[in-house]
């Protein structure tokens, strides 16, 4: 099964989209680029953790996020918006 990056920011606004995922029961993976970068000694970037949903689940989640008004974020309205 792929993965769908559903999102790329900043870790408070990830935390937003994980409890969204959550209350609509759909499954995500994480990637905190901040805290690989840390633990190499290295800065950070924006757009530093994303959130990937199973292909299978995208549309759902996609929806979840509209319902929540994050497609009118930079950082997950370009993914919702414009998916790959």
């Amino acid at each position: 099964m792929d993965h769908i990056e559903i999102f790329a920011g900043s870790a408070i606004m990830a935390m937003a989209v994980k409890n969204t995922l959550e209350e609509n029961n759909i499954g995500y993976v994480e990637r905190n680029d901040i805290e690989s970068a840390i633990t190499a000694g290295f800065g950070s970037a924006d757009k530093a953790v994303h959130i990937f949903v199973l292909e299978e689940d995208e549309e759902k989640a996609r929806y979840a996020l509209a319902d929540k008004n994050f497609d009118d974020l930079d950082e997950v309205g370009d993914l919702i918006n414009n998916p790959e």
